[in-house]
C-alpha cells in the first residue's frame, strides 16, 4: 500500500511555481495535490510533485510517472475517449477553474489577432502557441502557419515575445497579468 501520490503539474505563477526565497513549490495546485493525498491515503500521506508539459503530460499520466493531473487542462469529448499522443481516455474531475483563451502581446498584433487577421497590416502577426494544447489546435485552424511560432510551454512564450521572436502569446485569461508584468 502506497503512501505518496504523484501530481503531474506545470510551472504557473500562483498554480505551481517555486518561491524565489526557498525554492519550494506552492500555490493553489500544489495545495490541491495535498488535499488529494490526504483524502486518498489518509492523514499519514505523503505527496510528490512531477514537472510536465502540456506536451507530454497525457503520456506521462499514462505511463504511471504520476497518478493524477493537477493542472490546467482543457476537458474535451476526444481526451475523454481517446487522448491522441497517449491513444487512452482518461475521467475528469469537476472544473476547478473556468478560463478562456486570450491574446497578449503588442497591441496592434492583438488587435489582428482577436480578428483572425493576419493580411495587410496584420502580415507580420507571429504568435506564440504551445504545442500538443487545445489553444493550438484552435490556432492552425484559425491561422496560416507561417504566423506560429511553436513554444514547449506558456514560459518559452512569454520570454518569445520579450525577445521579439512573436508579438502576440496565447493564454488564459487569468494568465494575462503575468504577461504585463514581466513582458
Amino acid at each position: 500500500e502506497r503512501k505518496v501520490l504523484r501530481c503531474g503539474i506545470y510551472d504557473r505563477r500562483g498554480f505551481s511555481f517555486p518561491n524565489d526565497e526557498t525554492n519550494e513549490r506552492e500555490g493553489f495546485e500544489v495545495d490541491l495535490c495535498k488535499a488529494v493525498a490526504a483524502a486518498a491515503i489518509g492523514s499519514d500521506y505523503s505527496y510528490e510533485l512531477i514537472p510536465t508539459t502540456g506536451l507530454n503530460r497525457f503520456v506521462k499520466l499514462a505511463n504511471g510517472e504520476f497518478d493524477v493531473l493537477i493542472s490546467g487542462t482543457t476537458h474535451t469529448f476526444d481526451r475523454d475517449v481517446h487522448e491522441s499522443s497517449s491513444g487512452m481516455g482518461f475521467s475528469f474531475s469537476t472544473p476547478y477553474l473556468y478560463g478562456g483563451m486570450t491574446y497578449n502581446g503588442v497591441p496592434e498584433f492583438v488587435k489582428c489577432a482577436d480578428e483572425l487577421s493576419a493580411v495587410g497590416d496584420c502580415a507580420g502577426i507571429l504568435i506564440c502557441s504551445i504545442l500538443g494544447t487545445t489553444w493550438y489546435d484552435t490556432t492552425k485552424e484559425l491561422f496560416p502557419a507561417s504566423n506560429i511560432v511553436l513554444t514547449k510551454d506558456q514560459g518559452e512564450s512569454i520570454q518569445n515575445l520579450i525577445d521579439g521572436k512573436c508579438n502576440v502569446i496565447q493564454g488564459e485569461q487569468y494568465e494575462a497579468p503575468e504577461v504585463v508584468v514581466r513582458g
